[in-house]
C-alpha cells in the first residue's frame, strides 16, 4: 500500500517494516491570502498522484526561545500511519497540544499503534491569532476548531482507503489537544464523527473558553498593538510578534481561546457534556500527578510562551487552598504545596468534573492518573505535564521527549515498563472501548494509577479532592 485514492485524488506514501506512512495529505485549501481569517475550505481535487512522503509545514508559531518564528500558513494537512496489510482497523485521530500557540502533528511517531492494528491520523490546525482571533469585520473566531471539524470530516470520507473504519474513530489529544477534544464533545457539527474520546491533561474542559466580548477584547489588544494595521495582509512574522507582545501583557496561561459563539459552540463544553452532548461517546480522561511542576520549572527560566501567568486559578484561590493543603500535608515544602494546588485546580479536579458530568448524563467514562515520577519527591521534577506522551505512544526514544528524561535520567527499563503498560491500555480502549479497569462513577471513583507498581484504586487522594468541595 504505497498509493491510495482519496476523494480529492491519489497520494503516494511509503511503506516501512509493514507500516504505511502518508505525510502532508491536504484536507483543506491553504488558508492564505483572501482565505486568512476565513473558515477552512475543503481541499480541491488534483490530477495525477500527489507525493505524500514529506511532512507539510507546521502552523506559524514562536520557537521555544520565543525570539524567532517558524512554520507556514499553508498548514492544513494530516499525516496517516497505518498497517500495510488490508483490513478495517480502528482509527485514532490525534490533536496536538501547545497552548493553542505552539506544537505540531509531526512530533508523534504512531508506528507502535500501526503495529498493533490501529490507523492513526495526526492533524495540523491554525494556531494563535491566525486560528483564534475574533474581531468583527476581520475574523469570527474558532477557525482552529473549524479546521479540526473539517479534518474529522476528511477522516469520515477517506480513512477507509487507508484501511481504517470510519465507524470506529477515537479522538484524542493532550494539553491543548485534550482541551480541544473536550470542546469537540460539545460541538454539534462534530457529533457522529468520532465514537470515543481521550482527554489527557485537558486544562479545565469547559472553563478555558471566551465569551464573544472576552475574545473581542483580546483581539482589540492585538489590533492596538499593530496600531490598527491590516491584520489580513500583515506578514506572518509581524503578526506573531504582536501576538507574543499581547501574550506577555495579558497575564494568563491561555490568552487565545475558542469562543462560545452560539453557532459552532453553542454553550460552554462542560455544560453541554452535563446536558448529554457526549452521552454516546465513550470517554477516557486523566492527568499526570504533578502537572504544574513543568510550568514552575519553565517559569524559572523566563519562558512566557503561554502567557505570564502560570495557572488558571485566581490568586485568592491559590492562597486559600495552599493553606488548606498545608494542614493536610504539613511536611511538604511551600513550593510543592503551591504546585500541588495548581495541579489540582487547573488539571486534576477539572478532569474529575468531566468524568462526573459524563456519568451523570448517562455516558461511560474511565479515569486514570500518571503517578510515575521523573525523580523522587523533593529531588527533582515529578510526573510533569507532558510526561504521558512518550508512554502512550510507546515511543520513549523519540528525541522530542528527550529533555523530560534528561532532567533525571531514569533507567530505560523503568521508562519502557510504564510505556508498555499505558500504551497497552490505550490500544485496548481504541480497539475495544475498554482500557481494562472499571468505569468511573461518583460512588466509587475507580482510577487507574500508573506507576512503577500500578494499581486500580477507589477515590485516590480523597482528602485532597474533598478540599475543593
Amino acid at each position: 500500500m504505497t498509493t491510495v485514492e482519496t476523494r480529492a485524488g491519489a497520494v503516494r506514501g511509503e511503506v516501512r517494516d509493514g507500516i504505511g506512512l502518508f505525510r502532508g495529505v491536504p484536507f483543506a485549501e491553504p488558508p492564505v491570502a483572501e482565505l486568512r481569517f476565513r473558515p477552512p475550505v475543503p481541499a480541491a481535487s488534483w490530477a495525477g498522484v500527489r507525493d505524500a512522503t514529506e511532512f507539510a509545514a507546521r502552523a506559524p508559531q514562536p520557537e521555544v526561545t520565543g525570539k524567532r518564528f517558524t512554520g507556514d500558513e499553508d498548514c492544513l494537512y494530516v499525516n496517516v500511519c497505518a498497517p500495510e496489510a488490508p483490513g478495517s482497523y480502528p482509527v485514532l485521530v490525534w490533536i496536538h497540544g501547545g497552548g493553542g500557540v505552539m506544537g505540531s502533528p509531526h512530533q508523534f511517531d504512531a508506528s507502535a499503534y500501526a503495529r498493533r492494528g490501529v490507523v492513526v491520523v495526526t492533524v495540523g490546525y491554525r494556531l494563535g491569532v491566525l486560528g483564534l482571533l475574533r474581531l468583527p469585520g476581520i475574523s469570527d473566531g474558532n477557525l482552529s476548531l473549524r479546521d479540526q471539524v473539517l479534518a474529522l470530516e476528511w477522516v469520515r470520507d477517506n480513512i477507509a482507503a487507508f484501511g481504517g473504519d470510519p465507524r470506529r474513530v477515537t479522538l484524542a489529544g493532550q494539553s491543548n489537544g485534550g482541551r480541544t477534544v473536550g470542546t469537540l464533545l460539545a460541538v454539534p457539527a462534530a457529533r457522529g464523527l468520532f465514537q470515543q474520546a481521550i482527554v489527557q491533561s485537558g486544562t479545565g474542559v469547559g472553563s478555558v473558553v471566551h465569551t464573544p466580548a472576552e475574545a473581542e477584547a483580546v483581539g482589540a489588544a492585538v489590533l492596538s498593538e499593530v496600531d490598527g494595521a491590516d491584520l489580513a495582509a500583515m506578514p506572518v512574522p509581524e503578526l506573531l510578534a504582536a501576538q507574543q507582545r499581547v501574550t506577555a501583557q495579558l497575564g494568563t496561561l491561555v490568552p487565545y481561546r475558542v469562543v462560545i459563539d452560539g453557532e459552532l459552540l453553542p454553550q460552554r463544553p462542560g455544560a453541554a457534556i452535563a446536558d448529554g452532548a457526549a452521552r454516546q461517546v465513550r470517554l477516557l480522561t486523566g492527568t499526570t500527578a504533578d502537572e504544574q511542576d513543568l510550568f514552575a520549572w519553565l517559569q524559572t527560566g523566563g519562558a512566557k510562551l503561554l502567557g505570564s501567568g502560570s495557572t488558571m486559578l485566581e490568586p485568592d484561590t491559590i492562597a486559600k487552598m495552599t493553606e488548606a493543603y498545608r494542614e493536610l500535608l504539613p511536611d511538604w515544602p511551600e513550593d510543592q504545596l503551591v504546585n500541588q494546588v495548581r495541579t489540582a485546580g487547573d488539571w486534576w479536579l477539572p478532569s474529575i468534573r468531566l468524568a462526573e458530568s459524563q456519568h451523570a448524563a448517562g455516558g461511560a467514562g474511565w479515569m486514570y492518573r500518571l503517578d510515575w515520577r521523573i525523580a523522587p519527591r523533593g529531588k527533582g521534577l515529578g510526573a510533569v505535564h507532558g510526561l504521558d506522551l512518550p508512554f502512550v505512544f510507546d515511543d520513549i526514544g523519540n528525541p522530542n521527549w528527550r529533555f523530560l528524561f534528561a532532567l533525571a535520567r531514569p533507567s530505560a527499563e523503568r521508562r519502557q515498563a510504564i510505556a508498555s503498560e499505558m500504551f497497552g491500555a490505550w490500544v485496548r480502549f481504541v480497539a475495544a472501548g475498554d482500557p481494562g479497569w472499571p468505569s468511573y462513577t461518583p460512588a466509587d471513583r475507580v482510577t487507574r494509577l500508573f506507576d512503577d507498581v500500578s494499581a486500580t484504586v477507589s477515590d485516590p487522594d480523597s482528602a485532597q479532592r474533598q478540599l475543593w468541595g
